[in-house]
């Protein structure tokens, strides 16, 4: 009988290591930046604001969003300033936010179909909590971070009050589900360092490829209608800006503000199509996930077969 339940232990112990439970979800900050949010109200003064938002809210922050306020350099006066920017803007995103501690077993079952797709796929930890309205989403390592304010919008969301660029992206990335799927993708990525245009947008279309290929998300179908329409224009500009300049990324990635009368990061949009069109001719599908995961394949992936052509 010892024998039996030393198995047993032995069996549940490898599961939770090894399985489903081997991963957290954060949340915890969603709501200490609530906290900070509604004692801003009783403020004095300026000083007296930021000193709210670094107490309640920064200096509690779990160990995973430590790193968030490290990666993006997250500071209390950049709080105040876009609260006090956009109050419309954070009344109607409020809720949906808090709701998302509730919504835990969506981003299981995310990990849940990578499991079965992935080779030798590693669940990430996630931390969501509420950025300076900057990122929507990125890494660190095996952990994704999450802009809840971003990625949690949804096309009802006011935005009466932001910026055109803001506009352009704030409930157009699908919800939470398409872009914890997303950075999933990168969180799997290896191979070493990216090194110029291609492989940027290499690595960036990849994950929206498989994010959309395995989970069904993709955080840029809004800017994709775009690229479908001037498919054959893009990929000769694309190829032309790589020739004079390989590692002028600016164009093409994080542009932001900086795309006029088109939507910004049309890399993505590319690699994608690279990533895809690879996939789609590869007979292997498993072998070419697996290769479209290693960033050192990318440089052979553009040039056979020559997609963009």
């Amino acid at each position: 009988m010892k024998f039996i339940l030393l198995v047993l232990f032995l069996q549940f112990s490898f599961g939770v290591a090894n399985g489903q439970n081997n991963h957290i979800i954060e949340t915890a900050d969603i709501n200490h930046f609530w906290i900070a949010f509604d004692e801003l109200k009783n403020a004095k003064n300026k000083s007296d604001s930021l000193t709210i938002i670094q107490t309640k809210y920064l200096d509690k922050s779990s160990k995973f969003f430590k790193e968030f306020i490290r990666v993006r350099n997250l500071k209390a006066d950049e709080y105040l300033t876009i609260i006090s920017k956009y109050p419309k803007f954070w009344e109607s995103i409020r809720v949906k936010t808090q709701k998302i501690k509730d919504r835990k077993n969506e981003i299981v079952a995310i990990f849940d179909n990578y499991e079965k797709e992935i080779p030798n796929f590693k669940r990430p930890n996630v931390c969501f909590a509420i950025g300076c309205l900057r990122t929507g989403g990125t890494v660190s390592e095996n952990l994704i971070l999450i802009g809840t304010e971003i990625a949690a919008s949804t096309p009802d969301t006011d935005k009466t009050e932001l910026t055109p660029w803001l506009k352009s992206i704030i409930g157009t990335t699908g919800d939470i589900g398409a872009m914890v799927s997303h950075e999933t993708i990168h969180t799997q990525q290896k191979g070493g360092y990216l090194r110029d245009l291609v492989e940027f947008s290499i690595s960036k279309g990849v994950a929206d490829f498989l994010s959309e290929q395995i989970s069904g998300f993709n955080i840029n179908k809004s800017a994709y209608v775009y690229g479908v329409k001037n498919d054959c224009d893009l990929r000769k500009e694309f190829l032309a800006d790589y020739a004079k300049n390989k590692n002028d990324i600016s164009k093409w990635l994080y542009s932001g503000t900086k795309s006029v009368n088109r939507p910004a990061d049309l890399g993505y949009y590319i690699g994608y199509q690279i990533a895809k069109e690879y996939y789609n001719k590869s007979t292997d599908k498993k072998k070419a996930i697996t290769k479209l995961l290693n960033r050192k394949n990318y440089k052979k992936i553009h040039n056979y077969p020559k997609v963009l052509e």
